[in-house]
Formats: structure tokens, C-alpha cells, sequence
């Protein structure tokens, strides 16, 4: 994954966001983070940059580490957010660029996922850009954990003509554009939305473990 583009290139469309409708809706609701408005999820964002660049948390974050970085920037509009992240990031860059282990790409999943909950927040369409990349970084991790008890899935990025297979032998089959397997892994799907998608054979038994992060409790567009 080209992560350091990838991150520099999201992080330039959500800076250019925030000084227009993301600024103008601050406390907006972010539906795929319920706990979140859009300056929240700012602050997550400035937060983790910093946190990461620091060497205080090695990604993935938890919700304790997450919420205390919306928590100390709490009285800090969007601009005051935005000027303290992008002011860490070349030094995130740098590591991303130099780092070898899955979890040093972390940071890039987070920051591409949040722009397209943003987006969907504020009515805008998806950013699928890089969504190739994004989905093979995610499948490969996918495959890696894949429980050995569960049914093997082939999935299908329709929009790319490719295929990952989580598990052994012949099993079920997933189909969808490489923006949708995306968001469905990331929990911004829900179980309903997944099993709606397109499928050869029952997905009931494999949907819990689809999910790498809390599946979405209300159906998301974006």
C-alpha cells in the first residue's frame, strides 16, 4: 500500500473540507461514529497523528485511547484542530514511509475511513479513490485471522476483476465493488446491509467475523 500518499492525499481533501462544509457543520452528527460530531472526529484524527508520532500508542487504538483524544481538545474549533494536525504530519509520513509492520498502515485505514464517514455525514458521495488498495490491505489481514471453524469466502471486487479467498477449500462467494467490501470490513455496514450484498450460498455463519471492527447499528449510505 502506497500509505504515505494515500494518508498525505486524504488528509489534504479533509483539511480542504474542513475549511468549508465540515467547518460550517461542526457539530454535526457523524452517524457511522455515534459518539462523535464532525470536529470530534477532527480531533480523533489530530489526536492519533500526534499520539502515533509521539510513540504514546501503537494503532490500532482503543476506545479509552480515542476518547481521551477528543477529550483534550475539547474547546478547540475546527481550525485550531486542523492547524495541530497538520503540523505533525510529516513526521507521520515519515514513519508510514519507513515502517514494515501491518500496523504501522493503520493510521492510513483510519484516516481514508473517516473522510468517507465525514462525507457521509455532511451528504456528500463517497471518496473511492485508492479503494483497491485499501480493500487488499484489509482482505490480506482478513485471511491471516480467519478462523479455521468458519466457512472459507472468496470476495470479489467487481470493479477490479479480483479475488481473496479467507480460509481454505471451496466456499461462499462475495460480491461488490471494492468501496463496499471496504466499508462492510470496516463495521460501516450493517449485518443486514452485508447479507443484502451479493452472495452465492448462506452468509449468516461468517458475518460476525467479516466485521474487523463493531458492525454498524443503523444502515449507512456512505
Amino acid at each position: 500500500m502506497d500509505a504515505a500518499r494515500i494518508y498525505a492525499e486524504a488528509q489534504e481533501r479533509l483539511l480542504a473540507l474542513a475549511a468549508g462544509p465540515a467547518g460550517e457543520a461542526a457539530e454535526t452528527p457523524v452517524p457511522a461514529l455515534p459518539a462523535w460530531n464532525v470536529r470530534q472526529t477532527y480531533a480523533h484524527l489530530a489526536g492519533i497523528c500526534v499520539d502515533v508520532v509521539a510513540g504514546t500508542v501503537t494503532p490500532p487504538a482503543t476506545d479509552e485511547i480515542t476518547a481521551r483524544q477528543v477529550a483534550e481538545r475539547e474547546g478547540q474549533d475546527i481550525e485550531q484542530i486542523c492547524q495541530e494536525w497538520r503540523s505533525n504530519t510529516p513526521a507521520l509520513l515519515e514513519l508510514l514511509d519507513s515502517g514494515t509492520r501491518m500496523r504501522h498502515r493503520l493510521p492510513v485505514v483510519d484516516v481514508w475511513t473517516h473522510e468517507n464517514d465525514l462525507r457521509g455525514a455532511l451528504g456528500m458521495p463517497a471518496q473511492t479513490r485508492d479503494a483497491d488498495q485499501l480493500l487488499d490491505f484489509a482482505l490480506s489481514g482478513a485471511a491471516r485471522m480467519w478462523p479455521e471453524h468458519l466457512p472459507s469466502v472468496t470476495a470479489t471486487a467487481t470493479d477490479l476483476d479480483r479475488s481473496w479467498t479467507l480460509g481454505g477449500g471451496t466456499g461462499l462467494q462475495w460480491r461488490g465493488t471494492a468501496y463496499e467490501l471496504h466499508r462492510a470490513l470496516m463495521g460501516r455496514r450493517t449485518p443486514g446491509q452485508v447479507a443484502a450484498m451479493d452472495w452465492t450460498g448462506d452468509p449468516a455463519p461468517v458475518l460476525g467475523a467479516l466485521a474487523l471492527l463493531p458492525a454498524a447499528e443503523r444502515p449507512l449510505d456512505v
